[in-house]
């Protein structure tokens, strides 16, 4: 039973509803009251969205069991919110936290802007406190970003969200998760299915680059160019940084052999600035087996050198590159490949390329396989891959998955589809959301959901409002 818009309700028989706190791609979460010991607590209903069979619910269920039990391992730390209990109530997970009074360093960053640099070194020292630990346990959070850390009112700076988290016992359920997460904050490796304790230590850096310089470095208007800026891009020297900036620039390499373990990233946030330059040593349990560093390695050369042929209009060489890369299995060059097939009319290949992709784990590939399936009428093939895309955090698949309803007559599925995607407030999905909405003629409902898109920063949102308001 979904709880979903029902303040009073009771879970399990003792957490009673109070309100609603703030939703996700992972869950939504509620402030509730504990009856038994009479506290008020925040409970996570970990949202399921639909199964193809009863195997692929267990699945999902196991994943929301394994937050739980990943981040009960660390209740006790200082900068973790605390995981107090994991309950099932009518085939749904929940996760019960402690309710912390205070805000993200997202909405922080969002309603006062960049944060400063003693500020920023003192939320880096927890973060990497906390992080510490929970490497120790074994456990990578896989998802550090802005919006997973807690600034409460009485000072404490708090990770949380272990939705993606993976435990280094866990031998189940990667197939589907390999790049679960918000690919902004992303390390490149990740997206070739690398999930090494490294990989947190990036997303750190990238966090307090945006902390401090009030902007992501690598978001872009669209998730291929996000995840081409990841794997390829360089963010901006930064600006406002002062002495931490040696450190995020170290946090934010590529390569990640070469981040700073995290002792050492403590100990150079201590030490003056010329400390930093030093090349710090290679951690056992940060760096990547040899063969795939040079394996990545050559991958990022191929596709670097495919990019530059396309941009000479030297299709032909670029095609022999995207295909030698491919052909080392890896999931990205795949997509690049089949993109360049597609525009080229070479569909049929195309789409098998987007296919091997798409069980590789690379999600935009199977946004665009249902668009494909969409084009040419097959529904459940299309909402297939928009429920795998949306399995891997993109509420935007959502959007895509309630055309799906729409076009089959299913007008209240694609209605609850669509709330919970106002509700999510995701600012790419918001602004899709009101060019569905725009093309069925409710005008009035995409100048709302615009105006939420574009207030959270996204510029094709603002000028989609600004042309609409024009009319």
């Amino acid at each position: 039973m979904s709880a979903v818009g029902r303040p009073g309700w009771v879970l399990a028989g003792r957490y009673r509803l109070i309100e609603k706190l703030g939703s996700g791609g992972f869950g939504t979460v509620w402030k509730a009251r504990d009856e038994r010991s009479r506290i008020d607590v925040a409970v996570k209903e970990v949202l399921l969205p639909q199964a193809e069979s009863s195997a692929e619910h267990a699945e999902r269920v196991a994943r929301a069991e394994r937050e739980g039990r990943n981040a009960a391992r660390l209740r006790d730390h200082p900068n973790i919110v605390g995981v107090l209990d994991v309950v099932t109530d009518g085939g749904t997970p929940w996760i019960v936290m402690r309710l912390v009074s205070g805000r993200s360093l997202k909405q922080r960053v969002d309603s006062d802007g960049p944060v400063g640099v003693v500020e920023a070194t003192a939320i880096a020292g927890a973060l990497l406190q906390a992080l510490r630990a929970a490497h120790d346990a074994g456990v990578v959070h896989r998802d550090v970003k802005p919006g997973n850390i807690l600034l409460s009112a009485e000072g404490e700076v708090l990770l949380t969200d272990f939705g993606t988290a993976r435990h280094h016992s866990d031998h189940t359920l990667t197939a589907k998760e390999s790049i679960i997460g918000s690919f902004e904050y992303m390390a490149p490796e990740r997206i070739d299915g690398d999930d090494t304790p490294a990989g947190d230590l990036y997303s750190l850096g990238v966090t307090l680059y945006h902390a401090v310089e009030g902007v992501s470095p690598f978001r872009r208007d669209t998730i291929h160019g996000t995840m081409k800026a990841v794997m390829f891009g360089a963010a901006p020297p930064p600006a406002r940084a002062g002495q931490l900036g040696r450190l995020i620039t170290r946090l934010m390499d590529k390569q990640p052999e070469l981040r700073p373990s995290i002792p050492q990233a403590l100990t150079l946030l201590t030490t003056e600035a010329p400390a930093l330059a030093a090349k710090p040593e290679v951690p056992t349990d940060n760096s990547r087996s040899p063969r795939a560093g040079r394996r990545r390695g050559e991958v990022g050369q191929l596709l670097a050198r495919a990019r530059d042929h396309q941009k000479r209009g030297n299709i032909g060489e670029a095609e022999r590159l995207l295909r030698q890369a491919a052909a080392m299995n890896d999931a990205l060059s795949m997509s690049f490949l089949a993109r360049l097939l597609e525009n080229r009319g070479a569909r049929t290949e195309a789409e098998r390329w987007y296919r091997q992709a798409a069980e590789s784990g690379e999600t935009l590939s199977m946004l665009t396989l249902g668009h494909m399936c969409m084009k040419a009428g097959d529904l459940n093939q299309a909402a297939y891959w928009y429920r795998r895309y949306v399995d891997h955090g993109h509420i935007l698949g959502k959007v895509h998955l309630a055309t799906v309803h729409e076009a089959r007559g299913e007008d209240d599925r694609a209605e609850l589809l669509y709330r919970e995607v106002e509700q999510d407030g995701d600012m790419v999905a918001l602004k899709a959301l009101g060019d569905q909405w725009k093309s069925l003629g409710r005008t009035d409902a995409a100048k709302r959901v615009y105006r939420k898109s574009a207030q959270a920063g996204y510029t094709p949102a603002k000028e989609a409002l600004e042309n609409l308001t024009a009319r």
